[in-house]
């Protein structure tokens, strides 16, 4: 298992655009500016949205700010990087893990987290 000390979301600014910034721009762009701008201030989550694709926005802008393709996290890690985005909001790191798992962005096998490369809101390369 590779190790990997990922940097928490208090270095990261929420400027409203695409987590990666090759990705072509799409129609969807302002709308997920607009839903990030509600939902994550300050590098943090206020709250997790209830409407399903709202939730799939913020659940992989959290996943792309936080997580680096190919590496794996053991659960311990996971939390702590996922209880930074939920400090100060309600939103918490269980559920927040939970819902990146069965929203297959993260793998989940033995306690060991990956980001999926196949997950179906990966922007594209």
């Amino acid at each position: 298992m590779t190790s990997h000390t990922a940097q928490g979301p208090t270095d990261q600014q929420d400027s409203g655009s695409p987590a990666h910034p090759t990705a072509p721009a799409s129609p969807a762009a302002p709308q997920t500016g607009a839903v990030l701008r509600s939902f994550v201030r300050d590098g943090r989550l206020n709250r997790l949205p209830v409407k399903r694709g709202k939730r799939l926005v913020v659940l992989e802008h959290v996943a792309a700010q936080s997580f680096t393709p190919g590496v794996e996290y053991a659960e311990p890690e996971v939390n702590e990087i996922l209880r930074r985005w939920c400090e100060g909001g309600d939103a918490d790191h269980a559920g927040l893990r939970r819902d990146l798992v069965e929203e297959r962005i993260l793998d989940r096998e033995n306690s060991v987290y990956r980001l999926r490369d196949d997950r179906p809101t990966a922007p594209l390369r």
